[in-house]
């Protein structure tokens, strides 16, 4: 199996690229017409603020519901919020979340859905943003979908959609520049199925791709007929290269390999 697909599915890398604080210019959020009723004379008005770079360009927005829009912490319904990229733009919706107007961070929970103009997609229970630690986690459950059509690093792009769960925790350090998906980590594609204790992706911060992985902790690769066991993996992108750490064995099934071909 080759991983050159997980570098599509980590598409949370892009979700709040360039939310630095230095560059976040929010303006104060402005109320529009009445949304609803609650109880007495508490109404759900419509919150919306957004983060500008230097240049003017929108950068992100996050919109919602919220009964007091001008807290410094607002609690949100029916949430939106979107990151415009310079090749991905990335739209979360949730069913509930706050957002930090002070510190600029968020979070959001039930029913969180990230999707990207590139075809992926990301789904949990819940997700935070930590503005000032530049890193975005959460401890649920994960699952990621790469549907990308077209060549993908000089190769075709797979006929089902490359998937990554793992139970969590999961933290994207923007710092750093790598992603870590913890406990029972799956990737399944029709080339095949790798799964680990850990993996961690880092990625180029120009050309916003993955140069390596990191498989660590009983790594298996099962491919059509044979799968291939180790303590760890490394997964070069420029070479597209995978190279087997902690005493790797391969174990051959060639009825299974026939099967797989028909």
């Amino acid at each position: 199996m080759r991983l050159n697909k997980v570098a599509v599915a980590i598409l949370v890398v892009f979700l709040f690229t360039g939310c630095e604080s230095k560059q976040a210019k929010a303006p104060a959020p402005s109320p529009s017409e009445e949304e609803a009723n609650l109880s007495g004379d508490q109404k759900m008005m419509a919150f919306s603020l957004s983060g500008f770079e230097k240049t003017g360009k929108k950068k992100w927005e996050v919109q919602g519901k919220s009964a007091d829009i001008v807290s410094e912490v607002v609690n949100l319904t029916d949430v939106v919020a979107k990151a415009y990229g310079d090749q991905t733009d990335m739209t979360l919706t949730a069913d509930k979340g706050s957002f930090n107007r002070a510190t600029n961070d968020a979070h959001f929970e039930s029913n969180v859905v990230v999707t990207g103009t590139n075809g992926t997609e990301m789904k949990t229970d819940a997700l935070d943003w930590k503005n000032a630690e530049q890193k975005v986690m959460t401890d649920k459950p994960v699952e990621m979908k790469s549907e990308a059509k077209g060549k993908i690093e000089g190769e075709f792009a797979t006929k089902t959609p490359t998937t990554i769960t793992c139970d969590g925790p999961m933290e994207i350090d923007y710092g750093k520049s790598y992603a870590v998906f913890n406990k029972n980590v799956q990737v399944n594609d029709d080339r095949g199925l790798l799964s680990c204790d850990t993996a961690t992706a880092y990625y180029d911060t120009k050309t916003k791709q993955v140069s390596k992985i990191v498989a660590r902790g009983n790594v298996k690769i099962k491919r059509e007929g044979s799968w291939t066991y180790s303590d760890e993996a490394t997964y070069l992108a420029p070479e597209q290269k995978v190279i087997l750490t902690g005493s790797p064995k391969v174990m051959i099934y060639p009825d299974q390999a026939k099967a797989a071909k028909k």
